[in-house]
């Protein structure tokens, strides 16, 4: 299970919330996977990641607009390309392919090392020096 450490945040604290709560739906696959290995649970799981990390992602990119973030296309890129690998991991373990939980764990784990780690906390400043805590 991951665990929420600082360094995962971004100093945002409504962010902060939202990166919470998306560990939390990883956690759940990790679980699905570790202890029931259970296609239809993972499988749902993933569909409420894809929804909710799409509300996620608007919160983003709608501060990144409006405070003239210089690598916005770039970010939008990585969160369309994590919208478009999770449905299609989703759409696998959906046909019944049992060997995609592994490599969905490993994808997420890795998305929220590189995806959080390094691109959002790249907006933080600007985020900050507009005010937005």
């Amino acid at each position: 299970m991951i665990e929420w450490e600082e360094k995962y945040s971004v100093g945002i604290t409504s962010i902060d919330e939202q990166h919470k709560k998306i560990i939390g739906i990883i956690n759940r696959v990790i679980a699905a996977k570790e202890f029931d290995d259970n296609t239809e649970d993972i499988a749902e799981i993933l569909n409420e990641m894809a929804v909710y990390s799409q509300d996620h992602f608007k919160t983003e990119e709608t501060h990144m607009i409006k405070f003239k973030y210089p690598e916005y296309q770039y970010h939008k890129e990585e969160h369309n390309d994590f919208a478009l690998r999770t449905l299609a991991y989703q759409s696998r373990v959906i046909t019944g392919d049992n060997c995609v939980a592994n490599a969905v764990l490993e994808y997420l784990k890795s998305w929220l090392v590189n995806h959080i780690q390094k691109a959002d906390k790249k907006y933080s400043d600007c985020f900050k020096k507009n005010e937005l805590k």
